[in-house]
């Protein structure tokens, strides 16, 4: 864990920050690749990348890196993005996004909002990664197959990218402090007092445990 900082809290490990960026940055790479091959109208793509052929094979070894952090990225935000009770409230409010509110539910590591979008990764992620993998060589299989497997390949991909838009407008400009998060680990204390209540608090108590238990 890095050093201790007035008045900030160390929220995501260096691990964690590696994953989620290896899944965000793969899952980028493919959809641009994937417009490259689906669209001819988008050749500057492939001319970019050295060509078809080339770019082919980028997508594919950007599908195994989002495999793999898909995996690191359940192992490790499994248990934190269960849905509980407040999680409702949460959302009957929108989470302050849409219009103020003060009646917050205290959030926990993430929020409703955060755990929907991981859900949404999470399944549609498989079956982009299934689909992938009998697209690679759709002759092996039935042709009926062969056929949902490509419909089901490029829906998932829009249910992603539509999410994923979102996901950063709100980690960015529409919630400011937590895309920080993500870079260098730290967040203010205000801000995970107002937004990670209940995961501080649990946090808190837990480390004070541990200190009187040394």
């Amino acid at each position: 864990m890095s050093a201790k900082k007035e008045g900030m809290v160390y929220v995501t490990t260096l691990q964690e920050r590696i994953v989620h960026w290896l899944l965000a940055g793969s899952c980028l790479f493919a959809l641009l690749t994937g417009l490259g091959l689906m669209f001819h109208s988008w050749d500057f793509i492939p001319a970019l990348l050295g060509g078809h052929y080339a770019m082919k094979w980028m997508h594919i070894f950007s599908g195994v890196v989002f495999a793999f952090a898909l995996v690191g990225a359940s192992i490790m935000w499994w248990e934190h993005c269960k849905f509980v009770p407040d999680d409702l409230k949460w959302a009957m409010q929108a989470g302050g996004y849409l219009w103020d509110t003060h009646d917050l539910p205290p959030g926990g590591m993430y929020n409703a909002g955060q755990k929907l979008f991981f859900w949404t990764v999470f399944v549609f992620g498989i079956v982009v990664v299934v689909s992938g993998l009998i697209m690679f060589n759709p002759l092996a299989v039935p042709v009926t197959l062969a056929r949902w497997a490509y419909m089901l390949h490029a829906a998932s991909v829009m249910v992603i990218a539509s999410f994923f838009v979102i996901h950063l407008y709100l980690g960015t400009f529409g919630n400011p402090g937590t895309v920080q998060i993500m870079f260098h680990g730290w967040a203010t204390r205000e801000y995970c007092e107002f937004h990670k209540g209940k995961w501080l608090a649990e946090r808190e108590k837990k480390g004070g445990e541990e200190s009187q238990a040394a």
